[in-house]
This record gives C-alpha cells, sequence and structure tokens, in this order.
C-alpha cells in the first residue's frame, strides 16, 4: 500500500461563535493543510497519483477560502469555523473529486505550526 500527502496552505479570518475567550473575536491564521490519499496499483509511469492533479484538487477547494472570512461562508455561516469542522469539509469536498484507484485517507488542518486537527471517515 502506498500514501501519498500534499501540504497547501492558504489564509483566511473567522471567529468563534459562543466561545469563552479571544477566539470569539476576529482574528486570522495562515492554515496549513495536508491532505494523503492511498492505493496499491501504480500507473503504467509507476506513479499513484500525480502530484500536480491532487494539488489542484486540494487548491480549487482551498481557493474558496483563502483570503475570506470564513464565518460568511456555507456551512461555517451555521456551524463554526473551528479546524476541525474545517477538517472536515475540505475532507469531504475533495473525497467527492478524487475518484479511480486511490482513496482519501485523511486531511489535516493546522492553524499553527503547533495546533492542528485531523479528520478521517473509517
Amino acid at each position: 500500500m502506498y500514501e501519498l500527502t500534499i501540504e497547501r496552505d492558504f489564509s483566511a479570518a473567522h471567529q468563534m461563535r459562543g466561545y469563552p475567550g479571544a477566539c470569539a473575536r476576529m482574528h486570522g491564521h495562515n492554515y496549513c493543510v495536508k491532505l494523503t490519499i492511498e492505493g496499491d496499483q501504480l500507473d503504467d509511469t509507476g506513479i499513484l497519483m500525480d502530484f500536480a492533479e491532487l494539488k489542484r484538487i486540494v487548491d480549487a477547494i482551498l481557493e474558496e477560502l483563502d483570503h475570506r472570512c470564513l464565518n460568511d461562508l456555507p456551512p461555517f455561516n451555521e456551524v463554526n469555523p473551528s479546524s476541525e469542522n474545517l477538517a472536515r469539509y475540505i475532507y469531504r469536498r475533495a473525497a467527492d473529486r478524487i475518484t479511480g484507484h486511490v482513496r482519501l485517507v485523511r486531511v489535516e488542518v493546522a492553524e499553527s505550526p503547533t495546533s492542528s486537527v485531523t479528520y478521517r471517515e473509517e
């Protein structure tokens, strides 16, 4: 079994509704997103999936979030734009676009170099 991971980033603002601290105020993050796929079949050139193709898929999703206030965007206008909810959102959007002989394993979202969350579906 092979695993392939890419790392992308974007910047966005958000505020955590109902949070009992400073994060209830508007603030921003330079998010780092890692996405991992897996599979056991390589193509004729010996690769699981072209890194460039996977980056295009993820970049299209992140472009909608980049330099935006996440609270203004569905579904974050109804659910808090926490790193947990953001990771699930990116996972599900990416899973719909990744097809063929590979499977999306996990999405990790870091809001700082020392704080991240990982989302996966079993």
